[in-house]
C-alpha cells in the first residue's frame, strides 16, 4: 500500500468527525425549517467538508510526528486557526444559498477573532471523538498501515507512563476499603 493510501486511510476518524459535524449541522438546519436542500448545501456541504478536510490535515500532523498523539495544547493551536476558516467558509456558502452570490460576512475580522474563541470548544470535541474513532480503527489496520501503528506504539507509551507516575506516587494501586 502507497504511503497516500495510508494517509488516507488513517485519516478516516478525523474525517468522519468532520463530516459527523456538518451532518449535525444540516439536521439542525433541517429541524428549525429550513427547506432539505438548503440544510444539505450549508450544513454537509459548507461545514462538513471543510471541517473535514481540517480535521484530515490535523492527523497528518499526527500521522507525520509533527504532532504529539493525545495531547491537547497542540490540537487547540491548530483549530484554533483551521475552525475559524471552516465556519468562514460556511458563511460564504451560506450567503451564496441565501442571497444567491457568494460574500463574506460583515466584519470578517470580527467573525473569525470571535469563532477563533470559541474553537478551544471544538478542539476538545474534536480530539475526544478523534480518539474514541481511532482506538477502534487504528488497531484494525495496525498492521498494514505504517501511521497507525505508530501512533498505537505513542498510545501504548504514554498509558506506560501514566502507569509508571501513578506507581511512583502509590495512586495507581489498590483501593481503600473504609
Amino acid at each position: 500500500m502507497t504511503d497516500l493510501k495510508q494517509l488516507a486511510q488513517y485519516c478516516l476518524p478525523a474525517a468522519s468527525v468532520g463530516a459527523a459535524a456538518g451532518l449535525v449541522a444540516g439536521g439542525l438546519a433541517a429541524f428549525v425549517g429550513q427547506p432539505a436542500g438548503w440544510a444539505v448545501v450549508t450544513g454537509l456541504l459548507g461545514l462538513g467538508v471543510p471541517l473535514a478536510l481540517f480535521g484530515s490535515g490535523y492527523a497528518v500532523l499526527v500521522a507525520l510526528g509533527k504532532v504529539p498523539a493525545g495531547v491537547f495544547a497542540p490540537a487547540a493551536v491548530y483549530w484554533v486557526i483551521a475552525f475559524p476558516l471552516a465556519l468562514l467558509v460556511h458563511a460564504v456558502v451560506m450567503e451564496w444559498v441565501v442571497a444567491g452570490t457568494p460574500g463574506l460576512p460583515a466584519e470578517p475580522w470580527k467573525f473569525l477573532a470571535f469563532r477563533a474563541l470559541v474553537s478551544m470548544g471544538f478542539a476538545i470535541g474534536f480530539l475526544w471523538m478523534h480518539e474514541q474513532i481511532g482506538r477502534l480503527w487504528w488497531p484494525r489496520i495496525l498492521d498494514r498501515n505504517q501511521y497507525a501503528r505508530r501512533t498505537v506504539e505513542q498510545y501504548v507509551h504514554l498509558a506506560a507512563a501514566l502507569q509508571a507516575r501513578k506507581a511512583a506516587t502509590g495512586r495507581g494501586g489498590k483501593k481503600r476499603v473504609a
